[in-house]
């Protein structure tokens, strides 16, 4: 077990490593083929009754040199001038160092110009979807949420316990509201997108590197909801996003409701509550 988890380990690493710049090429050619065939080796010997203490110790060497040597790597790569000048960025919110720096360190990050209207995901769950209790928040809990979003700003995820999960973080956004996994989103106009967009190869959705968003967004609801717990859940979507739109209203909120199944990728069709 324990040389399982330092393996997934090595994974997490790899992952780590390709997602920069500077990084990816060697990650693929090096840690990888490296990782692959440990773990090939030892479930092979596990299979064959041939996993002596030995061969252990042989491969939690390996494993911690692996992992020592990419954490130097990593560490080299965080204190490197383009990185440091990046985060100095971020803490300022300089947008236009941003958009030059920010494709020189992540893999695959390109500047989107122009920049498309952005969809800005707003959870409507629970987070306790079990039989027998709502899977979804309530609509006054929902609007205070998006309230407080409108007030306060979108602020990106950055708890992690990695220096690369907290330094240089996110906002995650999309072209279209029918890319979202929740029926409720903040749109902010492409005439109003006032910070540096991203594209990330391979990857339908946009990015966003500020400390804290704060746009003039518009609150989308869809007409319909396609997360099946809604119809599995007593209480329709209908009747949430019902109660939803009394909600904001009372909070001085207009609404558009968008029909997911008709929305095109960059032009959804947008109708005032």
């Amino acid at each position: 077990m324990g040389l399982e988890a330092a393996l997934g380990e090595l994974g997490t690493l790899y992952t780590v490593a390709r997602s920069f710049a500077a990084l990816q090429a060697r990650a693929e050619a090096e840690l990888l083929p490296r990782t692959t065939a440990l773990s090939r080796k030892l479930r092979t010997l596990l299979r064959t009754a041939q996993l002596t203490a030995d061969e252990i110790d042989a491969a939690a060497q390996e494993i911690l040199a692996l992992r020592a040597q990419w954490l130097r790597e990593l560490g080299q790569l965080r204190a490197s001038a383009v990185y440091q000048k990046a985060l100095a960025a971020m803490a300022h919110d300089e947008q236009t160092t941003l958009a030059r720096l920010l494709p020189l360190i992540f893999a695959g990050l390109s500047l989107a110009t122009p920049a498309p209207d952005l969809f800005f995901p707003v959870s409507a769950s629970s987070s306790r979807r079990r039989p027998g209790s709502s899977p979804f928040v309530s609509a006054p809990d929902c609007a205070s949420t998006i309230r407080r979003a409108l007030d306060e700003g979108l602020v990106p995820d950055a708890a992690g316990a990695e220096w690369w999960e907290r330094e240089l973080p996110s906002l995650g956004c999309t072209a279209t509201p029918a890319a979202l996994d929740t029926p409720v989103s903040l749109r902010l106009a492409a005439a109003d997108v006032a910070v540096a967009v991203f594209r990330v190869a391979d990857d339908p959705s946009y990015r966003v590197f500020t400390p804290r968003l704060r746009a003039p967004f518009a609150v989308v609801l869809a007409i319909e909801a396609t997360d099946e717990w809604w119809n599995a859940y007593a209480d329709s979507y209908h009747v949430f996003r019902n109660a939803l739109q009394q909600e904001l209203a009372a909070r001085g909120l207009t609404v558009s409701l968008v029909d997911l199944s008709a929305a095109e990728d960059t032009e959804p069709r947008c109708s005032p509550s």
